[in-house]
């Protein structure tokens, strides 16, 4: 009955999150003459985006199934409203011209949709801002396959090895099993280039971009260690950016050194709390600290971070360090920890479900000669972000992902059901995936694709 009673929200579902990006994918300048156009750049950039959201693990299987099943290709073209689908090396040339900071402009429709519609009330921490958690991941590596902007990686045993990464910006949060892809910048070689980018430089780029498309919001940015640098915490200052950033002794040895010379001159602040099931959670921090002797205007607070197993109170199970802008005290320290702490979801939830959980994040979709591998990859994020808005908000999807569980067999079972059947709508779909009825037995057939 629960199923029945459901129904989609006007944006935060399937066929509301695809106009609105549609509609942006319209307004991406296209570099073609206009008189020998067949398929359309947002038709091509739909049909790709409709890959990454059926989660098919190549261009050439989307291409053999949606040419070669008539059912396929009509599901296709009324739930994502598509004149045409360009074959796979079609679809290549379109998109290859296409730059991948095109796509931030769906992006950010998407993000406008979800704040309209409340859903990043659900995220917000610490006076109305965002954990931003930014972090780097490898796409794509090989010894034999590569392209003009690929990165090139020489071993020691004589091996070369090519590959694509990029840098992603997520919205996370403690109490929050969804997160949710904010923007991202490509990690490649530019034109002319003979050294290989790197995610300080693609930081650069990315905070920029996130300042100018986001300038209204506050965000708490989360961060591993390389990035507890004086120029890059000036540049999160520049953007008017808090920040809280893991340390290590091995490389920020001043800091640690000047927390252990105000631990002796007793200039620090310390607590400890146990714990229900026994075990203790203990914290040391001190404000207004120099990063290092070179930087010592840039001024940090920092946190040391310990936990101590239950059955033995000798015996630390964790010890981490963070530095941050946040004013520090004992009222909230844990809760900066525990928002610290929040950074690996970008990690566990966002990197680990697409490369493991059915999005094929590693495999190469396509290299081209300019911006094909970037941009897919920016469609793949696009199509997560849609998935984890309806995670969140859509109950009909809810539904579809309780009855099946396993994410993986999910999408196995949507491709199953735009081969064999012809599906009006999304809501048609999202029931029928979600149903206990009588259409069940059809969601068990393996894909041949």
């Amino acid at each position: 009955m629960a199923s029945q009673l459901a129904t989609l929200r006007k944006e935060l579902s399937a066929p509301g999150l695809i106009k609105i990006v549609r509609e942006q994918f319209s307004r991406i300048n296209d570099t073609r003459r206009q008189g020998s156009i067949i398929f359309t750049l947002p038709d091509t950039l739909c049909a790709a985006l409709a890959m990454f959201q059926f989660k098919w693990p190549s261009l050439l299987q989307f291409d053999e199934m949606s040419h070669g099943n008539q059912t396929v290709m009509g599901n296709l073209r009324r739930l994502y409203h598509l004149s045409s689908v360009a074959s796979d090396s079609q679809m290549r040339q379109i998109l290859d011209p296409v730059e991948p900071c095109e796509l931030r402009r769906a992006f950010r429709a998407v993000h406008s949709s979800a704040q309209r519609g409340k859903v990043l009330e659900d995220f917000a921490i610490f006076d109305n801002r965002y954990l931003l958690s930014i972090d780097g991941t490898g796409l794509f590596s090989s010894t034999k396959v590569k392209c003009a902007q690929c990165g090139v990686k020489k071993h020691r045993n004589g091996v070369t090895e090519y590959y694509h990464q990029s840098l992603v910006a997520v919205i996370v949060h403690p109490e929050q099993k969804t997160v949710l892809p904010m923007d991202f910048e490509p990690i490649v070689k530019s034109d002319g280039d003979k050294k290989n980018d790197c995610e300080r430089n693609a930081s650069k780029r990315l905070l920029a971009a996130i300042n100018q498309g986001y300038s209204k919001r506050k965000f708490i940015v989360l961060e591993d260690a390389l990035a507890a640098n004086a120029p890059h915490i000036q540049l999160l200052m520049d953007c008017d950016m808090d920040f809280i950033i893991n340390i290590k002794p091995v490389g920020n040895a001043s800091l640690f050194d000047a927390m252990h010379e105000r631990f002796l001159l007793k200039q620090v602040t310390e607590g400890e709390q146990t714990q229900s099931d026994g075990s203790a959670r203990g914290y040391r921090f001190a404000a207004d600290m120099p990063l290092n002797a070179s930087h010592p205007n840039i001024r940090v607070n920092m946190i040391e971070y310990w936990e101590v197993d239950k059955l033995d109170p000798e015996k630390v199970t964790l010890n981490m360090s963070w530095i941050t802008n946040l004013q520090i005290s004992p009222e909230n320290v844990f809760d900066i920890v525990q928002a610290a702490r929040t950074r690996w979801k970008v990690e566990n939830e966002g990197f680990n479900t697409l490369k493991n959980q059915g999005y094929n994040d590693e495999h190469n979709y396509g290299h081209g000669k300019q911006n094909l591998s970037s941009t897919l990859v920016g469609l793949m994020l696009l199509s997560f972000l849609i998935d984890q808005l309806q995670q969140h908000s859509c109950q009909l999807y809810k539904q579809a992902r309780k009855a099946l569980r396993v994410q993986k067999v999910m999408w196995e079972s949507m491709r199953s059901v735009i081969r064999l059947i012809e599906i009006s709508d999304w809501e048609t779909l999202w029931r029928l995936l979600g149903s206990n009825g009588s259409e069940k037995p059809i969601l068990g057939f393996s894909d041949t694709s």
